[in-house]
């Protein structure tokens, strides 16, 4: 009877391990939208209206601080706000909390970001992402065609003409002939006293 045993619990066995994997499914289930982005989509027109700054922008770099991607990014066009030509951007790095993926360097993004002043903020819910040539109509029939940044002029050097630098005084100019005429004083007096001594 003992041999039969486990014959007799093997399809008991199954149906528990069955039963533990749907239900590890359930939950699963159950936590998977609870862990994901949860912001609810909005209109262009709502997007472009509570972000601080709008522009197109390559990326540069990419870096991990923390929970984010730090991004260093050339903007070249802005349709709101002030945005230097160099200028940072940060999303975090996690997709469930609403970033926009890991950058590509070398990539164009249209950034609809928040933030007074770099690094600025992007999400997906405020509708950054790749450049797409519909996305920039859209947001140029809202916003207009913006404006080109212009990188920063180069420093300017500054010239100094001899004509206009102070004479050298008198006293400076005569000061070396002074110095040859005393030298050669001394080397006659010492001269003369040996010549006498002879």
């Amino acid at each position: 009877m003992s041999s039969r045993l486990p014959t007799v619990l093997a399809p008991a066995l199954r149906a528990l391990v069955a039963c533990v994997l749907v239900v590890g499914g359930m939950v699963l289930a159950v936590q998977s939208p609870a862990a994901a982005c949860t912001c609810q989509p909005a209109s262009a027109e709502r997007q472009t209206s509570r972000a601080d700054a709008v522009f197109i922008g390559t990326v540069d770099t990419v870096t991990e601080v923390g929970q984010q991607y730090e991004m260093a990014v050339t903007a070249t066009r802005a349709y709101k706000g002030t945005v230097d030509r160099s200028t940072t951007v940060t999303t975090p790095r996690q997709t469930t909390a609403c970033g926009i993926g890991k950058p590509r360097p070398g990539s164009d993004y249209l950034f609809i970001v928040r933030g007074d002043a770099p690094p600025y903020v992007a999400n997906s819910c405020d509708g950054t992402g790749q450049v797409d040539a519909d996305r920039v109509a859209q947001i140029e029939g809202i916003l207009g065609t913006g404006e080109a940044v212009q990188p920063p002029p180069p420093p300017t050097a500054t010239r100094t003409l001899v004509e206009e630098s102070p004479p050298a005084s008198f006293a400076r100019l005569a000061a070396p002939g002074g110095a040859l005429l005393i030298v050669g004083l001394l080397g006659l007096v010492v001269v003369r006293r040996r010549g006498r001594r002879a």
